[in-house]
C-alpha cells in the first residue's frame, strides 16, 4: 500500500510540475516580446501540444484576463480581474510579493468545472528596475490531473482514495477528490508538495461487499432507476412548470451576479456595466453624471471592538442611509469591504454634487446603534465628473479613488473632486515607491550618526544612527522625503534590517580599529517591531558580526508600544534577553501611564524634542520635563533629552538632573568618519 500511494502521489506531482512549466514558457515569451506575444493563439497551441495536460493558457496584463487559448467555452473568464477576486486574490498577491509561481485551487470555475490554476507573475525590465506586467497562467482540470494517475483503475480493483488539503483561508481540511467507496480504518497517507500548498493523498483497500448487500444494492438500483424514469416522465408532462422554474432561477442568478449579498446594494460589476453604458450614451445624448467613491473612516475600530457581526450590521445601516440620501434614479453600490459608490445621473452641476456630498457626510455621521452601544463613523468621499474626468470606467474609478484618498489625507470627513494635480501626485508617489525598490537592491542608503552626550561629564555616551538616501538623481534625501512611503509599502522592514546590519558592521569595525567602545542606537519602525521574525533576524545579525549585543540600543516609540501592550512587553523582554538596551522614544507625546511604564522592560526614556524647544520660555514645558525626569529616576531609568540647541536649554536640563542630551548644540548628524572630529570640537565646548 505504501508503494502504491507513493507511486500515485509521484504521478500527480510530475504531471502538475510538467503542466505548470507552461507558465514559465509563456512568461519568457512575454519578456522576449516586451509585453506582447504576436499570434498568441499559435504560440499557446504550440505550448499546449508540447507540454500536455492543460485545459487552457491565459495571459492577464495588470491582473485582468485578456487572452485565453483555446477560447471556446472559456469566454466568461475574459475580463476577469484576478486581483479583485476575493476567492483567489490571496494567491495572486502572494505570487507578486514573492516573485514566484503560485497555485490556486482546486475551485469551481465561472465557466464550469473544477480546476487548479498556476499563476506565474511576469516582470519586464525598465530603467528603474523590474516592473510587474501581469500573469501567465495555466488552467488544469482536476479530472485531467487525476487521469494522469491509476487512481480510477485502482478504484475498479477494490481500492479507495481521497485527496484533501488545508484550506488557505479557513484552515479546515477540504476534500476535493474521492472515490465512490469510502476509506476504511486501515489507510495510508502521503503528502504531495505543490506550489505554496500541501495536498494529501489517502488510500485504503475497500471492504469486500457481502453477497446479501450486493443483492440488496442491485434491487435498490433497479428501484432507483424506475423512480428516475417516473420523475423524467413527470417533468416532461409539465413543461410550463419547468419553464417558470428556469426563469425564476435565472432571475435569482442574475440578482446574485449584480448585487451585494450583505447589503442588497448593486455591486462593483453592476456599477462597471452602468459606467460603460453612460459613457456610450453620453456621446449621443450628452447626459453627464458624477461618481462618488467613499470609504468609512475608522471602520476597523468597530470590527475590533464589537466583532464582525456588528461590523456587518453597521454596513447594512449605512447602506440604507445612502439609499435615502439620493434620488431613486441614482445608483448606490457597495464596492467591497467598507467602500461604497454612488452614481449620480444627469448631474453636471458641481454645486449640486457638492450639496449631495455634504448631505451624505452628515447622514453617515449620525450615531449607529449596535446592540446597547452607539457608534459614530464618518466617511471620506472622492468625486469624478463624467465624462470630464475619464473616458472609460477603469479611469473614472481610479481617479475617484485618488480623490477619496486625498480627502482622507486632508483629515477625513471630507470630500474632494478629482483634478490633474492628484494624478501628478499619484505618479510621483509611484515613482518614489519604484525608486525605493531600486534603492534597496542597489544599497543607495547611507547612515549618519548623532552623538548622545552625558550632561554631567560632557563625554560622548553613544550615537544614534539616522538613515539618509543617496539618490542618484536627487542627491541626499532626508527621512521626511521617503520614510512614510516606505512605511506604506512595507519596504521599511527591509530598510530597517539593512540599518541594523550596517550598525553592527560599524561596531565590529570600531572594535577592529581599537577605537573606544560606544553604544549605537537604532530606531525601530512600528511595522518592523511587529515583524514575527524580528528576534530571530537580529539574533542572526549579532552572531554573524560577532559583536557585544550590549553595544546595540533599539528605540521604539511610545505610540508603537501602546498598540498592543502585552505583545510589546513580550517582544521587548526577548530583545533584552539578547543583551540589547531598549529606549522608549518620543516619550511624553503618547498616553503612557506610570503603571504601564513600570511594566515596560526599558532602560532609557527619550524626551521628545518638542519639550526642549520651548524650555526657555514655556513654564508648563519646564514643569513637564522636570516631572518626567523625576518620575523616570524613581523607576531607575536614564533620561535622554532630544533637540537641545541652546546653552540655556542645556542648563535647564542639567538643573533637572537629566542624564543625557542630544541635539545640534553638540553636533548635527554626520558620517562616521567625520563624527570623531565633530565630537571632539563641539562636545568639549559644551562641557
Amino acid at each position: 500500500m505504501s508503494e502504491l500511494v507513493n507511486a500515485q502521489s509521484s504521478a500527480i506531482e510530475r504531471r502538475l510540475s510538467r503542466s505548470l512549466s507552461a507558465t514559465r514558457i509563456l512568461a519568457q515569451g512575454v519578456r522576449e516580446n516586451n509585453g506582447l506575444i504576436n499570434n498568441f493563439e499559435d504560440y499557446a497551441e504550440a505550448v499546449l501540444n508540447s507540454v500536455g495536460g492543460i485545459s487552457n493558457l491565459q495571459l492577464a496584463p495588470d491582473g485582468i484576463i485578456r487572452f485565453i487559448h483555446p477560447l471556446k467555452g472559456n469566454e466568461k473568464a475574459l475580463g476577469h480581474n484576478i486581483l479583485q477576486d476575493d476567492r483567489r486574490r490571496k494567491e495572486a498577491l502572494l505570487a507578486i510579493k514573492e516573485h514566484r509561481l503560485t497555485l490556486a485551487g482546486p475551485f469551481e470555475l465561472i465557466q464550469g468545472g473544477v480546476a487548479v490554476i498556476g499563476r506565474n507573475p511576469v516582470y519586464l525590465p525598465t530603467p528603474q528596475g523590474e516592473q510587474f506586467w501581469g500573469f501567465a497562467s495555466a488552467l488544469i482540470f482536476l479530472e485531467d490531473l487525476i487521469k494522469a494517475t491509476e487512481l480510477n483503475s485502482l478504484e475498479g480493483r477494490g481500492y479507495s482514495y481521497q485527496l484533501h488539503r488545508r484550506h488557505p483561508d479557513t484552515g479546515v481540511n477540504e476534500v476535493f477528490a474521492r472515490s465512490a467507496s469510502p476509506l476504511t480504518v486501515n489507510n495510508y497517507s502521503v503528502s504531495i508538495q505543490v506550489p505554496n500548498a500541501t495536498w494529501n493523498l489517502v488510500m485504503s483497500r475497500s471492504e469486500t461487499t457481502p453477497k446479501w448487500r450486493s443483492t440488496t444494492g442491485y434491487i435498490a438500483s433497479v428501484l432507483a432507476g424506475l423512480l428516475a424514469v417516473w420523475i423524467v416522465y413527470f417533468i416532461l408532462q409539465q413543461p410550463e412548470k419547468l419553464r417558470r422554474t428556469v426563469i425564476e432561477k435565472t432571475r435569482e442568478l442574475e440578482y446574485h451576479a449584480n448585487n451585494d449579498a450583505l447589503t442588497g446594494l448593486a455591486n462593483r460589476r453592476f456599477l462597471s456595466e452602468q459606467l460603460d453604458r453612460i459613457l456610450r450614451e453620453n456621446a449621443r445624448y450628452n447626459h453627464p453624471a458624477a461618481l462618488m467613491y467613499m470609504d468609512l473612516d475608522d471602520f476597523k475600530r468597530v470590527n475590533d471592538s464589537m466583532g464582525h457581526a456588528a461590523g456587518d450590521s453597521l454596513l447594512q445601516q449605512i447602506a440604507d442611509r445612502l439609499k435615502r440620501s439620493v434620488r431613486d434614479s441614482d445608483i448606490v453600490t457597495r464596492l467591497g469591504g467598507d467602500e461604497f459608490g454612488v452614481l449620480l445621473l444627469d448631474s453636471e452641476s458641481v454645486s449640486d454634487v457638492t450639496r449631495v456630498a455634504e448631505k451624505i457626510i452628515d447622514t453617515v455621521e449620525q450615531p449607529v446603534k449596535l446592540g446597547n452601544k452607539s457608534f459614530v463613523v464618518s466617511t471620506s468621499i472622492g468625486i469624478t465628473m463624467i465624462p470630464t474626468d475619464g473616458q472609460d470606467n477603469t479611469t473614472i474609478l481610479k481617479n475617484a479613488d485618488l480623490a477619496m484618498y486625498s480627502a482622507k489625507q486632508s483629515g477625513k470627513r471630507k470630500f474632494c473632486f478629482y483634478n490633474q494635480s492628484l494624478q501628478a501626485a499619484a505618479i510621483a508617489k509611484q515613482e518614489l515607491e519604484d525608486d525605493l525598490s531600486l534603492a534597496i537592491d542597489e544599497k543607495q542608503f547611507v547612515l549618519h550618526y548623532q552623538p548622545i552626550v552625558s550632561l554631567s561629564t560632557g563625554e560622548l555616551d553613544s550615537c544614534e544612527a539616522l538613515i539618509r538616501w543617496q539618490h542618484p538623481h536627487k542627491g541626499l534625501l532626508y527621512p521626511d522625503k521617503f520614510i512614510s512611503a516606505a512605511e506604506e509599502t512595507g519596504k521599511i522592514i527591509d530598510i530597517g534590517y539593512w540599518v541594523i546590519q550596517e550598525v553592527c558592521n560599524q561596531i565590529k569595525q570600531a572594535e577592529s580599529d581599537s577605537k573606544p567602545r560606544h553604544r549605537f542606537a537604532i530606531n525601530l519602525s512600528p511595522k518592523q517591531f511587529k515583524d514575527p521574525l524580528l528576534i530571530e533576524k537580529i539574533r542572526k545579525i549579532v552572531r554573524s558580526t560577532d559583536i557585544d549585543a550590549r553595544l546595540l540600543e533599539l528605540e521604539v516609540t511610545e505610540s508603537c508600544v501602546m498598540e498592543d501592550v502585552d505583545a510589546a512587553i513580550d517582544m521587548l523582554a526577548k530583545l533584552k534577553e539578547l543583551g540589547i538596551t531598549i529606549a522608549l522614544d518620543d516619550f511624553g507625546t503618547g498616553y503612557s501611564s506610570l503603571s504601564l511604564l513600570k511594566r515596560l522592560p526599558v532602560d532609557r526614556l527619550k524626551i521628545d524634542q518638542s519639550f526642549a524647544r520651548d524650555l526657555e520660555t514655556d513654564s508648563d514645558d519646564q514643569k513637564i520635563v522636570e516631572g518626567l525626569i523625576s518620575m523616570a529616576h524613581k523607576l531607575e531609568l536614564h533620561v535622554v533629552a532630544e533637540g537641545i540647541e541652546t546653552e540655556d536649554q542645556l542648563q535647564f536640563l542639567r538643573t533637572y538632573q537629566c542624564d543625557f542630551g542630544q541635539g545640534y548644540l553638540f553636533s548635527k548628524p554626520a558620517p562616521i568618519d567625520q563624527l570623531q572630529q565633530v565630537c571632539s570640537q563641539e562636545i568639549n565646548s559644551c562641557s
